[in-house]
């Protein structure tokens, strides 16, 4: 499968999975649970994947970048990530009753227990689902990810309605892992078996081993986000921030989710055929921010219709976060692949130092922000964006020989298409046409005037995206012909 069609099949799957949790968040929240509630939820979901670092091991980089992958080796490296995998679920379940005791939460216990349930299933599904990336078969991932994200709807939404509370959301991240078990399974099956030697999984190990430590800064920097809050800003206030970060965060990952899963792989085959990875790589930089530049801007001038529309008045409080949130992402969309690049390149362990400096600066912010109340917590991730920006533009231009006006060019155009978006959300605000009253028709239509806007600068200014652009409309005939 081209690099493209990889690219169609990923983002189809991002969005249908996207789509689904969304909706089932929106519902949930709109219909049975509180801010509280999914406050709770966070800090039992942030607390296990805290322990959860301890389970990939670095073993799907592994196995997806390796120029070279024999296949009787794979069911040794299957055995490797169940048995780890297996040792996280019941660390998890041992950290729930001292985590209930820290936050004086008793109903912290019931949550991590039904979690370390599915941290018992989540490591058979490890390498099938590498394998079936490193194959670039976007299509059977698609299954695995929107059947699971289906099921885990159906099933959350299902014990909300009975009264689980916050563990519906726990019973939902159950039933997920087991559909996409099934799935991934079905298309490449894999099962463990207890490896003959060490040698044969000792060049995973090794590369599990610092891949480890930075996946224990990068969950120190991010899931402990709501740990923080929770601890000194309480169980509805880290229900506002974390429904704030969600909702920019799953703006980005529609596009960088998809795009660090196909791109890997991709960039590592160039790497093996001694190809330049500087074109590519800036292509990369602008496709992805003339769309996320333009769709954080938008998020945050429409962030209290879009909050009232779809959680409804006991969510209002999310709207000004919302607004910080999606603005900082910005920043963070700005470097791709910032983290695979190195690894591709054999710089993990230096990787590894410059992100223990990003999470260290990100905690200490945070928690100094904290000090001033909710919104100032949000306002952080501004501060934390703007250095974690600064940090890895040096590291990736250093590492890739990047430079420097060419990116600055891109993020230029970037910017003013981001701007003339956002530009009919802006007048409406101005005329006092926004608001939480907005209504749905006007921010539909003031979104899709946006969308327009966007669309004529990208030519106007030459922008690199507007050539995929092109090559993904001719692929329609209705819009092949409006192109001709």
């Amino acid at each position: 499968m081209s690099v493209r069609r990889a690219a169609a099949w990923s983002l189809v799957s991002q969005y249908a999975s996207f789509a689904i949790q969304f909706a089932t968040s929106v519902v949930i929240s709109r219909l049975f649970l509180l801010p509280a509630d999914v406050g709770l939820f966070s800090i039992a979901l942030a607390a296990a994947m805290m322990v959860s670092i301890f389970q990939d091991m670095g073993i799907s980089r592994f196995v997806t970048g390796q120029p070279q992958m024999q296949e009787e080796h794979v069911r040794d490296y299957a055995a490797v990530a169940v048995g780890i995998g297996w040792l996280v679920a019941v660390g998890v379940a041992l950290a729930a009753w001292p985590l209930s005791r820290f936050y004086d939460q008793p109903g912290l216990t019931g949550l991590m227990l039904i979690i370390a349930a599915s941290y018992f299933v989540m490591p058979l599904a490890i390498v099938p689902a590498a394998l079936l990336l490193r194959a670039l078969d976007l299509r059977s991932l698609f299954f695995a990810n929107a059947g699971s994200a289906l099921a885990g709807a159906a099933v959350s939404i299902a014990t909300a309605a009975a009264g689980a509370g916050p563990a519906a959301l726990a019973w939902g991240m159950l039933a997920t892992a087991l559909v996409r078990l099934g799935v991934v399974q079905i298309a490449r099956p894999v099962w463990p078996r207890r490896p003959e030697s060490r040698e044969i999984v000792q060049p995973m190990l090794g590369f599990g081993g610092a891949s480890f430590v930075l996946s224990l800064s990068g969950a120190l920097g991010m899931r402990s986000q709501d740990l923080i809050v929770g601890r000194l800003l309480g169980l509805t206030a880290t229900g506002l921030f974390t429904r704030a970060s969600a909702l920019a965060g799953q703006m980005s990952m529609l596009v960088v989710g998809t795009l660090n899963g196909v791109f890997y792989p991709a960039f590592a085959k160039k790497r093996d055929a001694g190809e330049n990875l500087v074109e590519p790589y800036l292509h990369l930089v602008a496709c992805n921010t003339a769309l996320q530049w333009a769709a954080a801007v938008g998020l945050a001038l429409a962030a209290e219709p879009v909050v009232q529309l779809l959680y409804g008045p006991n969510w209002a409080e999310v709207a000004p976060l919302l607004r910080w949130t999606a603005l900082a992402e910005m920043f963070f969309v700005a470097i791709p692949l910032q983290m695979d690049i190195p690894i591709l390149l054999g710089r993990i362990r230096t990787l590894v130092w410059v992100n223990l400096a990003d999470t260290l600066l990100t905690l200490a912010l945070l928690a100094t922000f904290c000090l001033w109340g909710l919104e100032a917590a949000a306002l952080s991730r501004i501060a934390i964006g703007a250095a974690w920006f600064v940090i890895y533009i040096g590291f990736i231009k250093r590492l890739l020989d990047i430079p420097l006006a060419s990116l600055l060019g891109i993020y230029g155009k970037s910017a003013i298409c981001a701007a003339i978006a956002g530009m009919p959300l802006a007048l409406a605000s101005y005329l006092g046409w926004g608001g939480a009253d907005m209504g749905f028709v006007r921010l539909v239509g003031l979104s899709l005037a946006g969308g327009l806007c966007w669309l004529a600068a990208l030519p106007l200014l030459r922008h690199p995206a507007w050539q995929e652009f092109r090559i993904a409309a001719a692929r329609v005939p209705v819009l092949r012909t409006m192109l001709a």
